[in-house]
């Protein structure tokens, strides 16, 4: 079998200087532990990749073969043998956790029988390289060492590296057969989909977060996906920027089953699809019936297109089509239209605000920073349940504003050692999200510069009490060191240092 190499790829394009896209996915939040159902089936023992290796269990650390400085994670299903080949799911986490995305996806993974390689050193929010690098360490090592199917390759990403996925599919054509894209589209918009993404494409299984500032981009997509001959499937679920809900593990990984019986990849089993088909069709009436339905059609929309072609959906059409006459059916297109237009506005806002700050000799001041964001209103909104789509657009709304108050604008004002801008900037975050540890750590660093002890000791004893920070990023952190001799300062490192702190 001929290995595909990646940086090989990249040199034949004529475009390599441009693959350094900017890839700026909100990657600030998302899961930070490891999940403890996975424990009992972790090996922490270091290794290099062979074929002894153990399966049925996650091999939490690996030393690539191909590049010494790359590490993964790595899963075998309990049945993994060698006289056939194996799809292999890539996962690319956007800050090199590569447990998190792996304990999401395990369970499904070892249903289906998927390998799963999971990198350490994926990244976001700065060059693209080190992706690259990691992508090429994983496929030389799985190919060379493991009986894979190079047909069958998936990239799984999360924000940024969800749009690096689809760039690397560009890469490797003929070889990618889906991508996972959670929480971000694609690495430039519209019109990047448009010029890139056709019926030979990758299959799509997106998922965002109904509170995720990045929503609208990957709604924009689906509706882009549409027009295409591209199979797609995009979830939405109850969360904000973050790896999407366990049990979409598993539709997603059933949905890439599916197309590739639709797409030859895999034999066709129709007693099976036929099965998932009555399943699914069986959940996707259940949600248009619940009591506070949030979409009465669009569950069933994606069985149809799932399926169309795969088995008989004529019923189902039928059924789609009463429903979308019906007057919640026609206000529901009306709704998220509606929807749509208001998170723009709310984005704008947000985004002049941004500049002015930038741009600003001095920081506005914070009373007038918070009706400039409306932070007030926002929040009681987001608390309030009288109008659901009311709630979930402020809920959008102030997760965006923290993303960029606590993340993004004070990366780039610190940079320029733009102390009181930054102060001012991680008080907004802090408004939306009090007790978050890493806007109260940057917050006290701030401040720390500014000559406020007072305020900046109140920020890192909330970073201490958030239990989010372990304290060797305080004692090595030298903005910090106006604070060291105050006794409020040791006692917060001491909280930090503390079981469980």
């Amino acid at each position: 079998m001929k290995r595909l190499r990646v940086h090989a790829a990249i040199r034949a394009s004529s475009g390599g200087a441009a693959l350094a896209l900017a890839l700026a996915g909100s990657d600030a939040g998302g899961q930070l532990t490891r999940d403890s159902s996975l424990s009992a089936l972790i090996d922490t023992t270091v290794r290099r990749i062979d074929a002894t290796l153990p399966a049925g269990r996650v091999l939490e650390r690996l030393v690539s073969r191909a590049d010494t400085s790359q590490r993964y994670a790595l899963y075998l299903p309990s049945r993994y043998t060698t006289d056939r080949r194996w799809p292999v799911l890539f996962l690319l986490d956007p800050r090199g956790r590569a447990l998190i995305p792996m304990a999401w996806l395990q369970r499904a993974a070892e249903r289906l029988g998927y390998v799963v390689v999971s990198s350490y050193n994926t990244l976001s929010d700065g060059p693209i390289e080190p992706n690259y690098a990691a992508m090429e360490a994983m496929l030389e090592d799985v190919q060379r060492t493991l009986s894979v199917d190079s047909r069958r390759f998936y990239l799984v990403g999360f924000s940024g590296t969800a749009r690096f996925a689809w760039d690397m599919s560009l890469r490797l054509p003929g070889t990618v057969a889906g991508i996972v894209g959670a929480g971000a589209a694609t690495p430039g918009g519209r019109g990047w989909a448009r010029a890139h993404i056709g019926s030979s494409s990758p299959v799509l299984f997106g998922a965002i977060g109904l509170l995720d500032p990045n929503y609208e981009e990957v709604r924009t997509l689906d509706a882009e996906l549409d027009s295409t001959r591209t199979p797609h499937h995009v979830e939405r679920f109850i969360g904000a920027h973050e790896w999407p809900p366990r049990d979409l593990a598993d539709r997603a990984l059933t949905f890439f089953e599916l197309q590739a019986m639709r797409r030859g990849l895999k034999p066709r089993d129709q007693r099976w699809i036929d099965s998932v088909y009555t399943d699914w069709v069986a959940a996707g009436e259940r949600l248009t019936s619940a009591a506070v339905a949030p979409s009465v059609v669009r569950p069933l929309r994606l069985v149809r297109a799932d399926f169309d072609g795969l088995t008989d959906v004529a019923p189902l059409t039928s059924r789609i089509d009463a429903l979308e006459r019906t007057p919640e059916g026609r206000r529901e297109v009306q709704r998220e239209a509606a929807a749509a237009d208001r998170d723009r506005q709310l984005a704008a806002t947000l985004a002049a605000f941004v500049a002015e700050v930038k741009q600003s000799v001095s920081p506005p001041r914070f009373d007038d920073a918070r009706r400039r964001l409306d932070l007030t209103g926002l929040k009681r909104a987001a608390s309030g349940t009288a109008d659901p789509s009311s709630t979930v657009l402020a809920g959008r709304a102030l997760e965006r504003i923290f993303m960029h108050t606590a993340f993004y604008l004070p990366r780039d004002l610190f940079a320029g050692r733009r102390y009181a801008h930054a102060a001012l900037s991680l008080a907004v975050a802090r408004t939306v999200k009090p007790a978050e540890g890493g806007a109260c750590l940057w917050h006290a660093r701030a401040l720390a510069q500014l000559g406020d002890a007072a305020k900046a000791l109140e920020a890192l004893e909330c970073a201490a009490a958030s239990r989010q920070i372990p304290a060797t990023a305080v004692e090595a952190d030298p903005l910090l060191e106006p604070l060291r001799s105050n006794p409020r300062y040791e006692a917060a490192v001491r909280q930090m240092k503390r079981p469980g702190g």
